[in-house]
């Protein structure tokens, strides 16, 4: 039987995992031992994840659609046929009307070459699924520190004797990291949760405190003040290290405990105990969806400024970020509208490209995905690779009218998606096993996933479709993604010290920018070398009860890949909601209400839960009803969708 080495398809956490081969079928996988993160763990999704190659509906040749129908056609006159409708649109309507979006589970490599192929177009109209999570955490990273990334390793959670956690469950989201909790654990550590709900990582917190949704920004400020106002700061790190403090300090002096306590909810006693804990050398400050998808690029940039208040960066601790899909990082790093992959959009980094590309890419910012889909716009034709945003994004309804107004859609996938079934063409694509590549996981460790078995019927890697379209559009590209990760490496500053022996080395340390376990020890990756507070002001905050969207730790995200595991059935459409509330409503457990919010309304069976606090309620993300309900409010800097901060009402049927 072969064994091979590959990197578990779903979260960010990246495992390694080890495919036992026979006549051409994995018959179980198992996790391999000396992965540097997962460390021979696992959780239960990872261990099935082999299952859903083998489902009975993948696709296995190109579709078009005729006359409602998809039918199926060959991949010379699929190829052929997008490439001409492609330049008839741009020909008619220019290089902005067309669009090419990814997702999260393509590889470095595929990531490279279709923004490549975008740019070659004459469009910078590229994003990914980055986009709708953690792009407010790269926006404020990048320009606080220097790096668009997390600052440590999860490595390094069991060295500390602070973390803490805002707006992320673990134990649901991330399972295979509970084993550094456990051990930090024993170690002393105090473990620090902000979250409305009670999470199975609340639980076995020291200190939880259980904030309003939305006023994340009013807590990080009254801790920052309380910290000047005792000395609690790093006054030396600040004074050779950050620039921005006069004002910082200045803006947050009039969030008083007393300030946070009432728009948070959180008692002043608990704010004042967390502030203190944080005081001290050795602290990780880590969110995840809970921060960005509700409070955005400034609750972020709040909640950083407490770690260079107290100088918790480099080997003292510093910014972990719980990315949600194997390749968020890496397609955050690659696929941006406003930028290049080797910096800034402007003349002279086209100029760079171009001598490496033999084109000269054009330097107009384009449209992100969420732009794209929920707002007015000359886009006309879309490609989706490995992306069901019909499902994925904010207010349903807008998305689908959207998808269906295109002149073009084309959808290259494993599995006939909810967007795949509006595209006037499927190209049916390999999947994470039936390929090879490079990933990014969340604490920028780059792995190579290797090939294991031949993908079914006439379906193909994405890096061999993108090289067949280009080579009709009159491009030449590579499809082999040794030579791709080559060719990124000159391109891309962030991966270049990376080889292929180091990625293909489960136990090598292969992080960018020079494999450092934690960053900015000596000096941050700014213009400055120095690092920067910024000043953000809590908006004002919703009032009635908000609608908050989490993970379920059997699924995965748009359920596509879950749902197709033997045993785990279709989704049930459930809200969770506290049990004050329910009496206030007069709603029992397990009855049918009505949701209702701006942007449309639909049935769900309430779920009365101790876990929910009054004011909130909770869905999972996975729910394909969800969206129909969460509204296209977006980050206004991001334009990151706020999923977690949507106001609802909730009415009895009966």
């Amino acid at each position: 039987m072969e064994t091979v080495k590959s990197i578990c398809p779903f979260c960010g956490v990246g495992c390694g995992v080890e495919l036992y081969v026979e006549s051409s079928t994995i018959i179980r996988l198992s996790p391999v031992k000396e992965h540097v993160v997962s460390r021979g763990h696992l959780c239960g999704k990872g261990t099935l994840a082999y299952e859903p190659i083998f489902a009975w509906d993948r696709l296995t040749y190109p579709l078009k659609k005729v006359k409602g129908e998809h039918i199926r056609i060959s991949w010379e006159i699929a190829i052929k046929e997008i490439a001409s409708k492609l330049k008839e649109i741009i020909q008619q309507y220019g290089s902005d009307a067309i669009a090419f979006y990814g997702g999260c589970q393509n590889t470095l490599e595929e990531d490279y070459l279709m923004q490549k192929l975008a740019r070659a177009m004459g469009t910078n109209n590229i994003d990914s699924c980055a986009r709708v999570c953690h792009d407010p955490s790269a926006t404020a990273l990048k320009e606080m520190v220097g790096i668009g990334a997390s600052s440590v390793s999860v490595e390094m959670i069991p060295r500390m004797k602070v973390v803490v956690i805002t707006g992320e469950s673990i134990t649901e989201s991330h399972p295979v990291l509970s084993q550094y909790l456990t051990e930090a654990k024993k170690n002393g550590t105090k473990l620090i949760v902000i979250d409305p709900r009670v999470t199975g990582t609340a639980k076995f917190s020291d200190l939880h405190l259980r904030l309003r949704p939305g006023t994340d920004i009013a807590l990080f400020n009254a801790v920052g003040n309380y910290l000047i106002e005792n000395s609690l700061i790093d006054e030396k790190f600040i004074k050779e290290r950050v620039i921005g403090f006069e004002e910082y300090a200045k803006g947050v002096s009039k969030y008083t405990l007393e300030y946070a306590e009432k728009v948070t909810g959180v008692r002043k006693e608990n704010i004042k105990k967390f502030a203190e804990l944080i005081a001290q050398k050795g602290v990780i400050f880590s969110w995840g969806l809970g921060l960005t998808q509700s409070s955005g690029v400034n609750g972020v940039r709040a909640y950083i400024n407490l770690a260079l208040l107290t100088g918790n960066i480099g080997k003292n601790g510093g910014l972990l970020v719980f990315r949600g899909q194997t390749n968020v990082q890496g397609s955050g790093d690659l696929l941006k509208p406003d930028k290049f992959p080797n910096g800034t959009m402007d003349e002279e980094n086209a100029k760079k490209l171009a001598e490496i590309w033999n084109f000269l890419p054009p330097t107009k910012p384009g449209l992100s995905v969420t732009e794209a889909l929920l707002r007015d716009n000359n886009i006309r034709a879309i490609i989706f690779m490995g992306f069901n945003p019909l499902i994925s994004l904010p207010n349903r309804e807008k998305v689908e009218r959207k998808l269906k107004s295109l002149d073009l859609l084309v959808v290259i996938d494993a599995f006939m998606t909810e967007t795949a079934s509006l595209a006037h063409y499927v190209l049916p694509a390999a999947v994470w096993a039936e390929k090879e590549g490079s990933v990014t996981n969340l604490d920028r460790l780059a792995k190579w996933r290797f090939k294991a078995i031949d993908p079914p019927g006439e379906a193909k890697p994405d890096y061999e479709i993108l090289k067949k379209l280009a080579e009709e559009l009159g491009y030449n590209f590579s499809s082999d993604p040794k030579e791709i990760f080559e060719e990124m490496k000159k391109v891309v500053p962030l991966y270049s010290n990376l080889t292929l022996d180091e990625i293909m080395d489960y136990s090598s340390s292969s992080r960018y920018p020079n494999h450092e376990i934690y960053l900015y020890d000596e000096k941050f990756y700014t213009e400055t070398n120095k690092a920067k507070l910024i000043l953000v002001e809590q908006p004002e905050v919703k009032n009635g009860i908000i609608l908050i969207t989490v993970r379920n730790v059997t699924r995965y995200n748009t359920d596509v890949i879950t749902g197709r595991i033997p045993g785990y059935g279709k989704y049930e459409s459930l809200i969770y909601v506290s049990q004050e509330d329910a009496l206030e409503l007069k709603i029992r457990d397990n009855e049918e209400v009505l949701v209702t919010s701006e942007c449309g309304k639909m049935n769900f069976r309430v779920m009365i839960s101790k876990d929910v606090q009054k004011g909130t309620a909770i869905m999972y993300m996975h729910d394909p009803k969800v969206n129909y309900i969460i509204c296209d409010e977006l980050d206004e800097i991001t334009k990151t969708p706020k999923y977690k901060y949507t106001e609802i009402k909730i009415m009895k049927l009966n």
